[in-house]
């Protein structure tokens, strides 16, 4: 399903969240339409974090939900530092492996998504929150 800019467009508050929760980084998204799927919400952000760089208010960078490779910065260097162009495309299609290969949860008003086309109803009021796993070590 491709989401084609409406009426119902609007900003949405996305927050980044990481196991352990030490630090949650907030930013506002622009969704062409309040009612889409996982994959179009995710495809979304993905496109905004290559569009531009994100900046939290005390202006420290903010992560991206996936990051460029380690290959990829060695490479161009941090794209966040030198603000070299990412492939949006390539960035969609990693996330949404991470999404399916539980690389992170994706919760809407505290909801978790379990699949990539489930259905999303956005309300002026919602948060979604992208939470990063971190692999436990040794095991």
């Amino acid at each position: 399903m491709s989401v084609q800019p409406s009426q119902d467009a609007f900003s949405v508050r996305v927050q980044d969240e990481n196991l352990p929760r030490t630090e949650v980084v907030e930013i506002l998204l622009k969704l062409s339409s309040a009612q889409l799927t996982a994959r179009d919400l995710i495809s979304e952000r993905v496109r905004a974090e290559c569009d531009r760089l994100l900046v939290d208010i005390k202006g420290a960078l903010a992560p991206f939900l996936i990051r460029p490779t380690d290959e990829e910065i060695a490479l161009n260097g941090d794209p966040r530092e030198r603000k070299i162009p990412m492939n949006p495309e390539n960035r969609v299609k990693t996330a949404l492996e991470a999404f399916e290969s539980n690389g992170f949860i994706l919760l809407v008003d505290d909801i978790q998504i379990e699949s990539l086309d489930q259905e999303i109803k956005m309300t002026p009021t919602s948060v979604v929150t992208f939470l990063k796993l971190t692999p436990l070590v040794g095991g």
